[in-house]
């Protein structure tokens, strides 16, 4: 099965991508930490997304695919150098695995290079030099970081090299014939077993100098071969592989239009391999079995011998006389000690056996007395983090998101970032509470929406550890919250002055709902609103200020949810808990 794309294919995708140049980048984004997303948009093409995926693949898609990123300072460096940016070229260097996006804007030009092997990497550079790279590296011909000149790595393009320069590498490569032109040749698994194919070679052999030009004409006789970009098929009929060349040893599945549209669709039907993970308790019993098969077998082979020796007392005088300390009995190789006598011989291989037969007897002891751990039911860690979970957050009821400080930075950090034209504010009338952005969906927020957003300051104010059972709140329009202090005052981090009509929503009662919601497909554990959880949730409980634990409470969600407690503690206020009823669960506080 392909893992990755070849030199050859990024000839190939660069030769189809053409039809990009003249547009805007309009996003750039970096949702994990092996891929990269550019959301490319012109009036000819419509919105685009190249995805970079660095485990070996790279197409362009017209799904919508988030760029939010909470990848940090590469992220926002490429964004603030090439953001808006006219995509003015692209290529591919040295015919290897390393794609060029050349981006001009104004009279400024950059080229973002992606390098698809290794562990991957992306390189911004102006003028040759590299301004910022996604990782800093250091390999013996080169080093990636900000401020040197970028070196590509030494190589072999297929593309530009006639006869002498093929044979030249191959003679020269230490690997066999299949790994040298993969490797060294840079054409890739598919081409070198098709080569070796039609040649009738031993993939894993070295070849005589004789073979080089019939290799030479084949590849160049494939490498002239395109056909409608295909997926393959193995014996099974179940995808194995896809290409623009003519594989002809390999069973032609689905055609497609153009290379990416078949890569995109490769990629979404491969099935990923499932990692079984192993309890540490039965790696652990695993071993001790086995090291106890291991002892019993070793004292069986040290008592025949023994056995054997007593058995042929003469034989082994004899051997004694003329020194020689390894003698043959019964196709058994024996050793022996020519300064002690046969019978010493035996008692000493009699000893062995017994000590191989108590290390058993102490490991199955061990085995049997050592107490089995209760068997842990797996916890789900959260997976596919949007950007909002980098805060409070909770999706209203009519779909919108909201999103709130936990502390006085990313109180800051929410409304300065997030908080635009549309949005509205919510805070409750209670020291320490969050500040409370919920985001538009095309129109302002409703008032039920903003209604939620204030119960949901409220629940993470100081109001749940005081224990008191209800609050006031309020929201306001985005453009009533001011980071300007009035003359004369100081304004703490994490405030802001409000300035106009405030509405009001008095007299709340402080309750929290925590349970599973889905959202874009992906289930997530929310903390939230009653109203919010009760619309978009089958399985929850709600809860009002008690004496119950944080940690107690924490412990049993963990199991109910089957979740990360770490995951369940963000959701949940400092103090204590009382349950209030709950719905598609089975809980119940002491």
């Amino acid at each position: 099965m392909k893992k990755a794309l070849t030199g050859p294919d990024i000839r190939e995708l660069v030769s189809e991508w053409q039809y990009l140049l003249g547009c805007r980048l309009e996003q750039f984004g970096r949702p994990s930490s092996n891929k990269l997303i550019l959301k490319f948009r012109s009036s000819r093409t419509g919105t685009v997304r190249l995805v970079v995926d660095f485990s070996g693949w790279v197409y362009v898609t017209k799904e919508s695919i988030s760029t939010e990123s909470n990848q940090g300072v590469f992220v926002n460096s490429v964004r603030k150098t090439i953001k808006k940016s006219r995509l003015e070229s692209i290529s591919q260097l040295n015919g290897d695995r390393i794609l060029c996006l050349g981006f001009m804007r104004g009279d400024e030009s950059h080229t973002l290079i992606f390098e698809m092997f290794h562990k991957g990497n992306a390189i911004l550079c102006r003028d040759k030099k590299i301004k910022t790279v996604m990782r800093q590296q250091k390999f013996r011909h080169r080093s990636l970081k900000p401020g040197l000149e970028y070196q590509a790595p030494p190589g072999f393009n297929p593309f530009e090299s006639d006869l002498s320069k093929f044979s030249e590498v191959i003679s020269g490569s230490k690997r066999p014939i299949g790994a040298s032109l993969t490797i060294d040749c840079n054409l890739g698994g598919e081409i070198s077993n098709l080569v070796c194919h039609r040649l009738e070679i031993d993939v894993s052999t070295k070849v005589e100098q004789s073979k080089f030009q019939s290799i030479y004409d084949q590849v160049q006789a494939i490498l002239s071969d395109k056909i409608r970009p295909s997926i393959f098929l193995d014996n099974e009929g179940k995808n194995f592989t896809v290409s623009f060349l003519n594989l002809s040893h390999l069973r032609q599945g689905p055609q497609f239009d153009t290379f990416g549209e078949a890569i995109e669709t490769y990629l979404n039907s491969r099935e990923e391999p499932v990692v079984i993970v192993k309890d540490k308790e039965d790696i652990r019993i695993i071993r001790q079995k086995e090291a106890i098969e291991n002892y019993l077998s070793k004292a069986e082979k040290m008592r025949e011998k023994g056995n054997l020796i007593f058995s042929n007392v003469g034989l082994i005088k004899k051997a004694i006389k003329n020194e020689r300390d390894t003698l043959l009995i019964e196709n058994k190789e024996i050793k022996i000690d020519i300064s002690k006598s046969p019978e010493a011989n035996a008692s000493e291989y009699f000893d062995k056996a017994k000590e191989m037969e108590r290390k058993a007897k102490r490991t199955r002891e061990i085995l049997d007395t050592k107490p089995l751990k209760k068997p842990r039911r797996r916890k789900i860690k959260a997976e596919n983090l949007e950007w909002f979970e980098n805060y409070r957050w909770f999706i209203t009821s009519e779909g919108e998101v909201a999103i709130g400080g936990k502390d006085a930075t990313t109180n800051e950090r929410a409304v300065k970032k997030y908080l635009k034209n549309m949005d509205r504010y919510a805070h409750a009338d209670v020291h320490g509470a969050p500040s409370v952005v919920v985001k538009n969906n095309g129109t302002p927020p409703s008032s039920v929406s903003m209604l939620e957003a204030c119960h949901f300051s409220l629940a993470y104010s100081k109001a749940w550890a005081a224990r008191v059972s209800s609050g006031h709140s309020f929201w306001v329009e985005s453009d009533k919250v001011s980071k300007t202090p009035n003359t004369g005052e100081f304004l703490a981090k994490g405030s802001f002055i409000i300035r106009g009509k405030r509405n009001w929503n008095k007299n709340l009662e402080l309750k929290l709902a925590i349970g599973l919601i889905d959202y874009n497909g992906i289930e997530k554990l929310m903390g939230g609103p009653v109203m919010a959880l009760e619309n978009q949730s089958k399985k929850y409980a709600v809860f009002k200020p008690g004496f119950t634990e944080r940690k107690q409470l924490s412990e049993i969600l963990s199991n109910i949810f089957e979740r990360d407690i770490s995951e369940i503690e963000k959701l949940l206020p400092n103090g204590g808990f009382e349950l209030v009823k709950s719905s598609g669960i089975d809980i119940k506080l002491e």
